[in-house]
């Protein structure tokens, strides 16, 4: 009966080794199936995140060309700006010397009072409408060079 028992015990024993065979090669299965899942998961994203960089980078060198064009557009503003500041600072200097002037003549006369209510009407549209300039008729003084 010892035989008997380890043939028993043998064929137990290689039973188990079968089982535990058959057990590690469904896990290995297994393991391989969710380490392909894995890498198609990740090319996906990997393909997906290139899109997403892609799109950025345009739609980053559409916003910087659009800043270029803000910013110089904004300089030569800036120097118009400038400049009319000027152009303003001169026309009320012409018209304190022609007030000046008149004071200092007793008034001028007729036609020099006309010409001057005309200029410093001009004066305070360009004032408060610097955008419309149709005081073409004014003409600054000789020292402001543009």
């Amino acid at each position: 009966m010892a035989n008997a028992e380890r043939t028993s015990s043998g064929s137990d024993i290689d039973e188990k080794k079968r089982k535990r065979k058959l057990s590690n090669r469904e896990s290995a299965r297994r393991s391989r199936l969710k380490k392909q899942k894995l890498m198609e998961d990740t090319i996906h994203e990997i393909s997906s995140l290139e899109r997403r960089i892609k799109e950025n980078s345009e739609r980053c060198r559409v916003v910087k060309q659009r800043l270029d064009s803000v910013e110089s557009e904004n300089a030569v503003l800036k120097s118009e700006k400038i400049w009319l500041s000027s152009y303003v600072s001169d026309l009320e200097n012409m018209i304190a010397t022609t007030s000046l002037k008149q004071t200092q003549n007793g008034g001028g006369g007729d036609c020099g009072d006309d010409q001057n209510a005309n200029a410093e009407i001009a004066v305070g549209d360009c004032r408060r409408r610097p955008w419309k300039l149709s005081c073409d008729s004014l003409q600054p003084i000789a020292s402001f060079k543009t």
